[in-house]
């Protein structure tokens, strides 16, 4: 029998409740989703929507329309605007940018559509609540596999960050950079934004490597974006060398693309953090349903190893993010790994 999870937030602890497809139907307010994605250009987003196709419809619920704004902040409101009068009466949303954000929410807002914003946090507006992975420590994690992987005591490490506009990109940089320091303290780091953008990240590896020879190892804040650019551009000088190989680089990433599962299986990635892509879209559909059917949320630890916590006007369900390497790189609840 089918079971609907539905989690209950009360004195501050996350209750789950298993029921019945049909005591399901008979409580649940009929779920039409809207999806809003920033691009459908990424395994990310299609992974996610997938996700979040399968979950609204085990809850017997649809999704009425979804969006690509195509990196557009403008498009994204506009988006916003259609799914709603398409009839979505809740929008879950991975968004452009988390300062223009404000007027699609503000939007949903006046036409009581509840939203649930995932892998980022908005700078404006309201929301019912985030998914997203702890990124400080998402970060922390990849200065520990990075450090594990190094023999030297001194040298230099490069670190190729995110958009620092971003709360994902500061994080990353930031839990990194306090956890190496911690573990390596002899080891100098290069910090480099690339601002999310693939060529740029391998503009940046020519431009260092140009400079210092005594790169001992690499941090990417993304794997998705920029470990091929990253990896040619180490190709083109000689330094892209598998694992075993004594001029072996160490790299180490986030995110946990197809590619980067991959490039671990080559032995040419010794790590990535996974972001649990298909978990965003699982428990984001999850509390969409519940904000339609009048659940409340508080904070507090939940029945799926995550803890809410409460941000601003709204709460964030900060979700686990494992780390792969060669020993687990085949596992099939990796989002990595899905369709």
């Amino acid at each position: 029998m089918a079971i609907n999870r539905r989690l209950f937030f009360a004195s501050g602890i996350a209750l789950a409740t298993a029921l019945s497809v049909k005591g399901a139907m008979a409580q649940n307010a009929e779920l039409k989703l809207g999806l809003s994605m920033p691009t459908l250009n990424t395994p990310f987003f299609t992974v996610l929507v997938n996700a979040a196709s399968a979950e609204a419809t085990s809850l017997g619920g649809s999704v009425v329309q979804t969006t690509n704004a195509n990196r557009d902040a403008s498009q994204q409101v506009t988006d916003f605007r259609n799914l709603i009068n398409a009839g979505a009466n809740a929008i879950l949303a991975g968004v452009v940018d988390r300062a223009a954000i404000g007027p699609a929410l503000d939007y949903a807002k006046s036409r009581n559509v509840p939203v649930v914003i995932v892998d980022d946090q908005p700078a404006a507006g309201e929301v019912y609540a985030v998914v997203r992975a702890d990124n400080l420590t998402m970060g922390e994690r990849a200065a520990e596999a990075l450090a594990a992987t190094l023999t030297a005591k001194t040298g230099t490490v490069l670190q190729i960050q995110g958009a620092l506009t971003t709360t994902n990109g500061r994080d990353r940089s930031d839990g990194f950079n306090a956890k190496f320091k911690d573990l390596a303290p002899d080891i100098k780091v290069i910090e480099q934004a690339a601002n999310w953008d693939g060529p740029m990240s391998a503009n940046v590896v020519s431009t260092v490597l140009s400079g210092n020879q005594d790169i001992i190892g690499i941090y990417l804040a993304t794997d998705t974006l920029y470990y091929d650019p990253v990896a040619a551009a180490l190709k083109s000088r000689g330094r892209l060398l598998p694992v075993g190989d004594p001029a072996h680089l160490p790299i180490v990433a986030i995110d946990g693309g197809s590619g980067a599962l991959q490039a671990i299986r080559d032995g040419y990635l010794d790590a990535t953090i996974s972001q649990p892509v298909t978990d965003y879209a699982r428990y984001g559909v999850t509390l969409l349903q519940n904000a339609i059917n009048g659940v409340a949320i508080k904070a507090g630890p939940t029945d799926h190893n995550s803890n809410v916590v409460q941000a601003d006007s709204y709460f964030v369900d900060e979700l686990p993010s494992p780390i792969v390497s060669k020993e687990n790189v085949d596992d099939p609840t990796l989002w990595g790994n899905g369709k």
